[in-house]
């Protein structure tokens, strides 16, 4: 291929793939961000309670995860590439759990903000070029699994 294919289709590459696809805006409550998210969007102190027991419930449920990714990694065969395929599936199942429940959090968090918060974390979406997350009230809340 000559070079003079090769600039076009590198900016091709990079413009679909970098910004093609955009990503969900989380929050990431319960990582190492907490204390960030708790001053961006100066939450109170009844949503800092209703936050720290949805902290709770994810890393009870994502114990349970982590738990069945350490049994799997220790105990499946991984002797062939036919058995690493089975594993990878398995494993990103198990992972897959694991980002939905942090989203669910996210989205509860994101169902209590006011209307300044909200629109905080708007801006804060498009400024980073994110989908904003709809936010959970509390009939459509459900517990990490």
């Amino acid at each position: 291929m000559k070079l003079n294919y090769c600039v076009p289709l590198l900016i091709f590459f990079v413009f679909f793939t970098g910004f093609g696809q955009t990503a969900d805006c989380t929050l990431g409550i319960g990582g190492k961000d907490t204390e960030t998210i708790i001053k961006v969007f100066q939450l109170s102190a009844e949503q800092l309670v209703q936050m720290e027991g949805w902290i709770l419930e994810l890393k009870k449920s994502n114990e349970k995860i982590e738990e069945q990714i350490n049994h799997l990694l220790d105990d499946h065969p991984q002797s062939n590439e036919e058995e690493l395929q089975t594993l990878a599936e398995k494993f990103k199942v198990l992972r897959t759990e694991i980002i939905t429940n942090s989203k669910i959090c996210d989205q509860k968090l994101v169902g209590i903000f006011n209307e300044n918060q909200y629109k905080r974390y708007i801006a804060l979406c498009e400024e980073a070029v994110r989908i904003p997350l709809t936010g959970l009230s509390s009939k459509d809340e459900t517990s990490p699994e």
